[in-house]
């Protein structure tokens, strides 16, 4: 059948249509949300099926939580900004085609934070963190294929005499077309059918298929299959005289097959998702002075945001006996409603990329998400790959950098060298990178780096460390690891250093009165001065952190850790004064998740932290309820509070309810609904602010396949 050519075709042209309409319509394509779900690949491992969910970001695994129905929440921390800021809805995926899995739909953030992977049905399940930091693997029972004998087995004469008359259709189409490799597809699929009124003359033009693509030694082994099976047929003497007219074995040999395709070539799938959301957030202000004149109240009430916001995420894939292809499409436009205020049209990835299936090699070409080697994290450029052998890989990149936030008037670029060592002694890996970056005829960064991996069953490290020639001075040290023990506890820790942003002569600018690299220095800002200057813009942040989870029941998990952390002032700079740092900020968490509280089907989240910071002290406590109900619904509830007094006695209170509503009304269509409130009260000695914000999205997805 044509069907996923078809769909090939179709995606192609709706590709092309999407983004001439966005040309044609004078709609810029800027940088893009940052999506921080990448993709999600399935793999066999044994005898269980991976599920990997990769993403844009650096992350550290936390903890992870069960519904009855089949749903699974990871949680874990985000280790890098993410360029496109609040995100006004959370995002989805849906799996991607595949035999092995049930299907599954994938969403973050919830309420409780998390991310969630929604089964069809409920799964015994691991996970496990992956080893660059980037991914979490979740491992379940693979499902067996169900036998063609079996499938066959529950369908009516009528059905399959329908099925069998459709596809004998096709093949005389393809031959036609001179597409003898679909037309011999399509006749195998007919012949496997269980006997039916097509079988006789399918098996005949199965010969003559052969025979015109130069298969002549398997047109024979058709024809005599032919005569055994139908030797009174009318067409029999037809038939024997093709036979005879056959080339001898030897001759056959010789004959090139022109029109020959490989038979483990997969047809082009195309599955991906659209959805839209409507989202309006209103907010109410109240401030109350009180002072020698007496008590005032000011009050503002206004609309903030009025959003149409339009995704489509699709994913094009081609996969041959030697090589795996795959076309990206991400696109975000928010038509904005409110006045003054222009609609925005985000592009986040648009790549191919092709690879050998025992991953030899990578070619990917377009807008992507750098992962590794000190790339940018998003560019518009090249990224090689290339196996010198089992252990030894060498990468190259070069592109020109995608910025949401930064100097837009010139543009930069950059090229990278990197290799890695993919088989060390045990269960450590590693790779070595180098990077240059230029902005005009400057040089922005200049870095060297290394990362270095080891992972197993239970334990899981990473370290990476990038020095900046050019500034001479450590870009970002970082070590994290997780171990899970055999009980199912799992420890983390996380020492983090880094250079926010990172150190780049850019960094400059913000202190300069000219937003140009190239017309400062033209008019004699030496370089060297600019990097001292992009130096003192660059603070540098710390983080430690460690912390545990230990299943308390087979109900209830919980789960704690302290984190340090801090971010240094910068110095005076250009039309800038020096600002001081944060001092040290201390946060003592505990989580408590346990499912099955008020049905079977549900989970209930509790969160209670304390923050000590050098300016103020706060506490928050959070709760959130997840319910499923008749199948298809789903209900989540939240309710955070927040306290806080600082060195001023200044004091604030905040209380966010907020509630969301899902419904699955197939495989392919959902809907959600969400609200809440955020009602902030801040008093001082003289003056008492109270602000409420409201906001509500409704919205739809369609996953396609």
């Amino acid at each position: 059948m044509q069907a996923m050519p078809n769909i090939a075709r179709a995606f192609a042209r709706s590709l092309t249509f999407l983004i001439a309409s966005l040309l044609l319509g004078g709609v810029a394509i800027k940088p893009a949300h940052a999506h921080i779900i990448e993709r999600v690949e399935i793999n066999q491992a044994g005898d269980e099926a991976e599920i990997q969910i990769i993403f844009d970001v650096r992350i550290q695994y936390l903890r992870e939580a069960s519904l009855g129905s089949g749903d699974i929440h990871l949680f874990f921390n985000q280790l890098e900004a993410d360029p496109s800021g609040t995100r006004l809805v959370s995002e989805a995926k849906d799996s991607p085609p595949s035999e092995i899995t049930p299907h599954f739909t994938i969403s973050y953030p919830e309420l409780d934070s998390s991310l969630a992977i929604k089964f069809d049905n409920t799964v015994s399940y691991r996970v496990r963190p992956g080893k660059e930091g980037r991914s979490i693997s979740i491992f379940i029972p693979a499902v067996k294929p169900e036998s063609p004998e079996s499938k066959l087995a529950l369908r009516t004469a009528e059905e399959v005499e329908r099925e069998a008359k459709q596809l004998l259709v096709n093949a005389r189409d393809a031959m036609g077309q001179g597409q003898l490799g679909t037309a011999i597809e399509t006749l195998n699929r007919l012949l496997n059918l269980p006997p039916n009124q097509q079988s006789q003359a399918a098996q005949g033009l199965i010969g003559e298929a052969r025979e015109k693509n130069g298969e002549f030694a398997k047109a024979r082994v058709e024809y005599e299959l032919y005569l055994k099976l139908h030797p009174d047929a009318a067409d029999a003497q037809q038939v024997k005289g093709r036979l005879a007219r056959l080339p001898e074995e030897e001759k056959a040999k010789s004959v090139p097959l022109v029109f020959q395709k490989k038979a483990v070539e997969e047809k082009m799938m195309v599955y991906g998702s659209f959805s839209q959301n409507y989202y309006n957030g209103m907010s109410h202000t109240d401030v109350t002075t009180a002072n020698g004149l007496g008590v005032t109240t000011d009050s503002l009430t206004s609309t903030d945001t009025s959003t149409l916001l339009t995704s489509l995420d699709m994913t094009g894939r081609k996969r041959t006996e030697n090589t795996d292809t795959r076309i990206v499409f991400r696109d975000d436009y928010r038509a904005n409603f409110l006045s003054k205020t222009k609609n925005d049209n985000r592009l986040s990835a648009f790549y191919i990329e092709q690879s050998g299936r025992d991953r030899s090699y990578l070619v990917r070409l377009g807008r992507q998400r750098g992962s590794s080697g000190g790339m940018p994290g998003r560019f518009d450029g090249a990224w090689l790959g290339y196996s010198l052998s089992s252990a030894w890989r060498v990468n190259g990149v070069a592109g020109t950098p995608v910025e949401f936030y930064g100097s837009e008037m010139e543009k930069k670029n950059f090229a990278g060298l990197s290799v890695d060592l993919t088989r060390l002694p045990e269960q450590w890996s590693g790779s070595a990178y180098m990077i240059e970056q230029r902005v005009g005829k400057v040089t922005d960064r200049q870095a060297v780096g290394m990362e270095t991996h080891y992972f197993d069953a239970q334990r899981n490290y990473l370290g990476l460390l990038e020095y900046d020639r050019l500034f001479k001075a450590v870009n970002i040290a970082m070590f994290q690891g997780n171990w899970t023990t055999g009980a199912g506890d799992n420890y983390l820790m996380l020492a983090d250093h880094r250079k926010s942003p990172p150190l780049q002569i850019t960094n400059a600018l913000p202190g300069q009165t000219s937003q140009s690299i190239a017309a400062l220095v033209q008019s004699g800002v030496s370089t060297e001065s600019l990097r001292a200057d992009a130096k003192a813009l660059s603070q540098t942040s710390n983080l430690f952190m460690v912390g545990m989870t230990h299943p308390l029941s087979s109900r209830w998990r919980l789960g704690g850790d302290f984190r340090i952390s801090n971010i240094s002032g910068t110095g005076a700079s250009g039309v800038l004064p020096a600002s001081a740092g944060t001092g040290n900020t201390y946060i003592y968490s505990a989580q408590a998740i346990g499912n099955g509280l008020l049905q079977e089907n549900d989970l209930g989240v509790a969160s209670a932290s304390y923050i000590d910071a050098q300016n103020y002290k706060g506490q928050s406590l959070g709760y959130t309820q997840v319910e499923n109900f008749r199948q298809r619904w789903r209900l989540d509830i939240s309710l955070q509070l927040y306290n806080q007094k600082d060195i001023l006695d200044i004091r604030q209170r905040r209380t966010i309810p907020s509630v969301k509503l899902s419904y699955q009304m197939n495989q392919s269509v959902s809907f959600d609904a969400e609200g809440g409130i955020e009602d902030t009260r801040t008093t001082s000695a003289t003056q008492v602010e109270k602000i409420s914000r409201k906001y509500v999205y409704l919205g739809y997805r369609w996953d396609f396949r």
